[in-house]
């Protein structure tokens, strides 16, 4: 992967890319963020790798093209890919009753609603439909407080199975298929390929994507000889716009350090990359799901995963409160979300663009029209505390040539 923003087969304007990197500049020097790495590429080709600011303020350590990042939620289409792959290979259809794997499933009830009045399918796992919920996003439902509480102990010392059977002790917020809420759902998608492949999930995704895509960098936990590596977490308070959440001896992430076991192997967030590692899973999909000859998944997957899969009537997408607005225009297919009303949408794009963001305010978004990728790396919280996803697009957008 190399930046070459002199090729013109690129497709971006140098003045284009020019106000790209202003952008992560100005974000960096007004605090905004400690650091900031975009990686942008048309047709295959990366144009623009640029970074910007510290990957740790302490040290002076700064973002480089290796820097590692926490993703989050980003890790959300890399599982729904390897659910996908289980489809593929006749294992499961979309419209199955997960209750088939996961029994606990058929126990559920919905608040104030008593039992299910239908089975929680696949499909709607992959399209947050199913009527689970999350709990750190502002609380809407008297749900949510019990998500949050979990949130509040140590998640990362139960295995993904144990901190799911704590999840499946609360009610759901809506019968399924009656409301998109983001939610857990990911994770149970997680746990069923555990189920159906019989390996843990880092094992089924290390040899179904990982290794296939050279994606070199990226698992649930970063290794004793990548430490230097890693981007410290920061976020927003009141006395302090770039406090340190995280430090390398406490973070979750490291094992190598505290000498806890990274255990939980989370589907829906617990992922650590590089923009490099992530370019190449996000370039397959705008490939149509193969990369230097290697597929991972079928074409016609690819167009399944990246098309509305959600009701018009449970449109348009609403997370509790946060960004209002910034999904408008958008649905949801399997994993991913997508443009479907650009002149509706906040911020510059196309129809038929796909992607998804983390918790730490990274992001990554595939343009098929345009035949182009982009990436935002950094690690501050809250997610959308500025509007640097937006402004990130817009840029893009404008650089185009």
């Amino acid at each position: 992967m190399n930046a070459n923003d002199d090729n013109p087969a690129a497709g971006f304007t140098r003045s284009g890319l020019a106000d790209i990197d202003r952008l992560m500049r100005d974000y960096v020097s007004a605090g905004k963020s400690a650091g900031m790495l975009t990686l942008v590429s048309r047709h295959g080709q990366i144009a623009q790798l640029s970074c910007r600011g510290k990957a740790d303020i302490a040290s002076g350590r700064p973002i480089r093209p290796d820097t590692m990042f926490r993703i989050y939620s980003m890790t959300k289409p890399i599982t729904s890919v390897a659910l996908m792959t289980l489809l593929e290979r006749g294992h499961l259809e979309l419209d199955d009753a997960a209750k088939r794997w996961i029994p606990a499933l058929a126990k559920l009830e919905v608040y104030r609603q008593g039992k299910l009045e239908s089975d929680i399918t696949i499909r709607q796992l992959l399209t947050h439909t199913a009527g689970f919920s999350y709990g750190f996003l502002p609380e809407q439902y008297p749900v949510d407080e019990l998500y949050a509480e979990v949130w509040r102990g140590r998640i990362q010392d139960q295995t993904l199975e144990q901190l799911l059977q704590t999840l499946f002790e609360f009610p759901l917020v809506a019968q399924p298929g009656t409301l998109w809420n983001y939610s857990i759902a990911t994770d149970i998608c997680g746990y069923l390929i555990e189920l159906i492949s019989d390996m843990p999930l880092a094992d089924y995704l290390q040899r179904t994507i990982f290794d296939p895509l050279e994606m070199i960098d990226t698992a649930f936990e970063v290794s004793a000889d990548k430490i230097e590596r890693f981007a410290t977490l920061y976020g927003y308070r009141a006395d302090d716009p770039l406090a340190q959440l995280e430090s390398n001896d406490t973070s979750p992430f490291i094992s190598a350090i505290s000498g806890i076991p990274v255990r939980l192997q989370s589907g829906g967030g617990g992922l650590v990359s590089t923009a490099a590692d992530y370019w190449r899973f996000a370039q397959m999909m705008l490939n149509g799901g193969s990369l230097d000859g290697r597929r991972i998944i079928e074409a016609d997957t690819v167009a399944a995963m990246t098309r509305n899969q959600v009701s018009e009537n449970l449109l348009p997408l609403s997370f509790n409160g946060v960004a209002p607005g910034a999904f408008s225009g958008y649905g949801f297919g399997l994993g991913y979300c997508i443009n479907m009303d650009p002149a509706n949408t906040a911020a510059a794009g196309s129809r038929g663009d796909f992607g998804w963001g983390g918790m730490a305010d990274t992001y990554c978004w595939v343009d098929p029209e345009r035949q182009l990728v982009a990436i935002l790396m950094q690690q501050y919280l809250p997610s959308l505390q500025h509007a640097g996803r937006l402004d990130f697009r817009n840029a893009v957008y404008r650089a185009l040539d």
